[in-house]
């Protein structure tokens, strides 16, 4: 279960200094630097769970959680660039 509250039932601010749209792993590092800095940061999420492709979901059986996106770094090694 996700702690985010959904926009609609939160009273926003009249201004931050940036809003960041999207709440996974480079948007979510991108707001902590800026907040770190000392700069008023409003993360936008449209999923119900930050993290986008860094989150565990049960895909198959209950119980059972998987990296959904993990498999996708795997590729990497096909990069022609990447090549010795």
């Amino acid at each position: 279960m996700s702690s985010a509250t959904p926009i609609d039932r939160v009273t926003l601010q009249d201004e931050v200094d940036v809003v960041v749209i999207g709440a996974g792993h480079n948007g979510l590092i991108a707001a902590a630097y800026l907040a770190a800095a000392g700069i008023e940061v409003l993360v936008l999420e449209a999923a119900t769970t930050p993290g986008g492709n860094t989150i565990t979901e049960e895909l198959t059986l209950t119980g059972f959680a998987h990296d959904s996106c993990s498999s996708a770094h795997v590729l990497i090694q096909a990069n022609p660039l990447l090549k010795d």
